[in-house]
């Protein structure tokens, strides 16, 4: 006992020598007894079984699978099958194909025995739609000694109405489950423990379904309203001996599931399991962190601890985004991670059943994995019944019942739910199942021998490619990740200690002269500096604004009213314009060959034009202030820059931080004014060579005007680089993935109140989704919080200033007479205490030619179109003179197609929002009446600057030239 007592206080000591050789022999023992009664299931199916031999087609078809539940008619199925599998590089199984070629009846009976072997892998991963079908699979189970987790799909809620439908059928199984499963026979191996009962009943939960109103943003305001929205679920669960098994899901909400789990542990008395993802790199500091809370809080619970379904997203989106990847590279480091925390919850089991402490289960469909724990339970002298094993249903039912058999408590994860919501998560077992990696695709298809499937994951260091890079090769400034509590503690502090200064937009028509005439004595030595100079100062700028970046945020959340995650995306903008710019005015001022001939030599270069007028707007106060800046400045140009009326403070902090960096004062001209005065004077003025505007319409419009008038004593004809905003369409078609939709169309639409030139003014429809789509973007839209930028839980911030709020609610009122108002559906005269809020507004029934359909709205109002077809839907989205963004949201691959040929605007976007875009992946920029000039952020921009010339030289002297290069 005392030896005990020593192993569960102290470090566990390093595994005796014969631990791997038990592995092994019981990992022999588990292969033979799987192989005695191999169920093929899965892998018995035609279609996933020509998808493991061809990959492309595998991708096609898991497409087609996703979008599968939405088709309606056997036509439908048929026109997407065709339009998905007959891709060049696609393989098909001979009858297959003959049947996407066939036509008239062919075309049903395809389409039917396709749907029908849907619908059969659907149902070996999902028990059925309610509980009521599920109960006698469920007993079944039980009698063959195996337990069950339930869990429910159709989690991707976009509004608190779906997350109370969604606590409310978890409140239903919670209260029903006892009952019915009470008359079941008693099964001593599945409802004890080495340490006394444990309950019959097991559910797990997503928290992202609970509630509509969670982000790792406002962690502390998510957990309240989450807390709120489980109390009913724990209650019961307490009284009914339930156990609620909260699920990990994407990395974003892991330290909130965690936080939330602790706290509702201390709050609630109920049996209690959490989820534990080993494919994380935290997992290890997670495990440890949970056990210190576990023997703190005297607080018994469950891990379930599994590898992770999440892994390509989590890559993916940490790639995206620049940032360090949160999940292991590689999977023999996942494996072993695995591994390792079996190891250290197992040898803190403690040996009095008193002792609180974290019980393991252990989700896996690895034979190593599981003898490995085994042997464990050998090493540190425990029983069987110390360890749980859990698996998916409809994966691994040999292994299952070889566990059974071998008296281990087993317990089946399985789901309930409608096809729609579920075919997510078959998407995801799929992938699972057929992936290379994949332990079941390696035993069931007999591609290693036994000793290679029962290898200890493998000890070889892999590169260090977590670790951002900072190379020549440009990329962007990662966007903070405020699920992590430090990011957001240090942007707090900063909220706390900016202070807003106050800048008067005083400057005089003199002042202005005045900075001219400097500007242009300044001119030819800034003209003739090396580029490379000029570049190292702008990258010296990158990394000034790179050191206060939360500083910075603070400052535009307070001036400029962004929220949290907006204002940082605005500095990280801005960091990337210079870091781009710097780099790609290098090869810009170096003589280029044009032509290798003997006896000829044709270089092109560039030279700075002169003075550059820069007019800048306030919904981007630091982004495109500083993209048009430097760009201007490090091609060789004196700016005189001229910040919006509403924002001249996060541009007097740019300006400091340029000149710091080395860009001359004389060269750098900060002119705060107002538009009617210093802007029109500035783009009138002879010496200004060119003139860079972001702004509305009718002011871009009197610019184009005003430069176009040349006097005769003029020495160049003023360039203009002028964007001017857009009435942005998103189409939404029959074969969206609707609930990514929802949520993109109300980003688009609503972030930042509305005022950006890329938000989305109008949304289209397709008829046989319009009530239901509507419908949905309704309740979401009534979960976005309004209120002050600076409390991290806001979505909506107030309008700009007073003046916007009054033009905006003109259209409000505008809109009533000319559409019908869908959201809100009552509008209340309340005051707020937060001057120039404004709620946002959805129009149905608007006709093309309405107002609000036509005229540019900085605002958060939306008009809502219903299209007969795609064309039709084409034909809206078209009939505006604005072509700056637009967006689609489709499975038909024609539909894209399409959309890419004739959505007629200067940044489509095909299944995602339409605003955000990024500096060199996206350059940003529109035509029509939305402006001119080359994108912002792309390779061709910083050539409006300057002016090409191009030199011819004849090398030939007296019939001999030198050879060309």
């Amino acid at each position: 006992m005392l030896w005990r007592q020593q192993k569960t206080n102290t470090r566990p000591a390093a595994p005796l020598p014969d631990l791997e050789a038990r592995t092994q022999q019981i990992g022999h023992d588990l292969l033979e007894a799987t192989r005695k009664n191999a169920s093929k299931q899965l892998w018995s199916d035609r279609l996933i079984a020509w998808a493991l031999k061809n990959e492309s087609f595998k991708t096609q078809l898991f497409r087609f699978i996703d979008v599968f539940p939405v088709l309606k008619t056997p036509e439908a199925v048929h026109r997407h099958l065709v339009e998905y599998l007959e891709q060049p590089g696609v393989e098909l199984p001979t009858g297959m194909s003959l049947g996407l070629k066939a036509g008239g009846i062919f075309k049903g009976t395809l389409a039917g025995t396709i749907a029908s072997q849907i619908e059969s892998m659907a149902r070996t991963f999902i028990a059925g739609q309610q509980l009521d079908e599920a109960l006698p699979i469920l007993e079944q189970q039980w009698n063959g000694n195996i337990a069950f987790s339930i869990d429910l799909l159709g989690e991707a809620v976009v509004s608190e109405t779906e997350a109370a439908a969604y606590r409310t059928r978890y409140l239903d199984l919670i209260q029903k489950l006892p009952a019915a499963t009470a008359k079941w026979p008693k099964r001593e191996i599945l409802e004890s423990d080495n340490m006394g009962a444990i309950p019959r009943v097991n559910v797990s939960i997503k928290i992202s379904a609970l509630s509509a109103n969670i982000s790792p943003v406002a962690t502390d305001d998510s957990i309240a309203h989450l807390i709120d929205a489980l109390a009913p679920l724990l209650t019961l669960a307490g009284k009914s001996n339930v156990l609620v098994n909260f699920d990990m899901e994407h990395h974003a909400y892991k330290d909130l599931t965690i936080r939330l789990f602790k706290e509702c542990c201390e709050r609630f008395d109920f049996p209690a399991g959490l989820a534990l993802q080993a494919y994380l790199q935290s997992a290890d500091a997670d495990a440890r962190g949970l056990l210190d809370w576990s023997r703190e809080k005297k607080r018994t619970v469950t891990i379930r601890l599994i590898k992770g379904a999440y892994w390509d997203f989590e890559t993916i989106h940490a790639e995206m985004m620049n940032w360090p990847s949160a999940v292991w590279r590689h999977k023999p480091e996942t494996d072993a991670c695995f591994e390792r925390l079996t190891h250290l919850f197992l040898s803190q089991v403690p040996s009095n059943p008193a002792t609180p402490h974290i019980k393991l289960a252990l989700g896996t469909h690895n034979i190593r994995s599981i003898a490995f724990s085994l042997a464990c339970l050998d090493h540190f002298r425990l029983p069987q019944n110390a360890i749980e094993f859990q698996s998916l249903r409809g994966m691994a039912d040999d292994l299952k019942s070889a566990l059974a058999q071998r008296g281990c408590r087993t317990r089946e994860y399985v789901p309930l739910g409608d096809m729609i919501p579920g075919m997510a998560y078959l998407v995801r077992r799929l992938l699972e199942n057929t992936s290379n990696e994949s332990w079941l695709r390696a035993g069931n298809t007999k591609t290693l021998s036994d000793e290679q499937l029962l290898a200890p994951p493998a000890a070889a260091s892999f590169p260090a490619d977590n670790a951002r890079r900072k190379t020549q090769d440009f990329t962007n400034e990662p966007l903070r990740d405020f699920s992590h509590q430090q990011n957001r503690t240090a942007f707090a502090e900063a909220l706390n200690t900016v202070t807003l200064p106050r800048i008067e937009n005083n400057t005089t028509v003199e002042q202005m002269q005045r900075a001219i005439e400097r500007a242009l004595a300044a001119f030819p030595a800034w003209r003739d500096r090396p580029q490379s100079e000029r570049s190292a100062i702008l990258q010296k700028a990158a990394a000034s604004l790179r050191s206060q970046r939360d500083a910075l945020a603070a400052l535009i959340i307070k001036e400029s009213r962004k929220t949290w995650p907006e204002a940082d995306a605005d500095v990280c903008e801005a960091i990337d314009f210079c870091e781009f710019y710097a780099r790609e005015a290098l090869p810009l001022f170096t003589p280029q060959p044009l032509s290798r001939l003997d006896g000829e030599s044709n270089h092109e270069l560039h030279i700075p034009r002169g003075p550059a007028a820069v007019i800048s707007p306030w919904n981007f106060p630091l982004a495109i202030c500083t993209g048009m800046t430097v760009a201007a400045l490090v091609t060789g140009n004196p700016v005189l820059l001229k910040p919006a009326e509403q924002t001249p403070a996060i541009a007097a902090k740019l300006c400091d931080i340029l000149w710091q960096s080395g860009f001359p004062k004389d060269i750098l001209h900060f002119l705060p004014g107002t538009g009617e005065l210093i802007g029109a004077a500035l783009v009138r003025h002879p010496h200004i060579a060119t003139i860079a505007f972001t702004g509305s319409k009718a002011v871009g419009l009197d610019i184009l005007h005003a430069a176009s008038q040349t006097p005769p004593n003029a020495q160049f004809v003023k360039r203009v680089i002028c964007e001017m905003g857009g009435k942005n369409a998103i189409i939404v078609d029959e074969s969206a993935d609707l609930d990514e939709a929802v949520l993109a169309v109300r980003h688009s639409a609503f972030s930042y109140a509305g005022q950006k030139c890329s938000a989305c003014s109008r949304l289209i429809l397709l008829d046989s989704i319009h009530d239901h789509f509507l419908d949905r973007l309704v309740q979401s839209t009534q979960c976005l919080a309004l209120g002050n930028p600076e409390n991290p839980a806001t979505d909506i911030p107030p309008v700009i200033d007073e003046e916007a709020a009054q033009k905006i609610r003109h259209y409000i009122d505008l809109g009533k007479q000319e559409a019908t108002l869908a959201y809100p559906r009552q509008i209340e005269n309340r005051k707020s205490e937060i001057e120039n809020l404004v709620e946002p507004h959805i129009f149905t029934n608007v006709p093309p030619t309405a107002r609000i359909a036509t005229d540019e709205i900085f605002g958060p109002l939306l008009s809502v179109f219903r299209a007969k077809d795609f064309s039709h839907a084409l034909e809206l989205a078209n009939n505006s003179p604005c072509k700056l963004t637009g967006g689609l949201f489709s499975r038909t691959p024609s539909h894209i197609e399409t959309a890419r040929s004739h959505f007629l605007v200067g940044n489509l976007y095909i299944n995602r929002g339409i605003t955000g875009a990024l500096v060199q992946r996206q350059p940003f920029g529109g035509f029509g009446l939305s402006g001119i000039g080359a994108k912002a952020g792309g390779t061709h921009y910083l050539a409006q600057f300057t002016d090409p010339r191009v030199i011819t030289e004849s090398t030939l002297r007296r019939g001999f030239a030198p050879t060309a290069e």
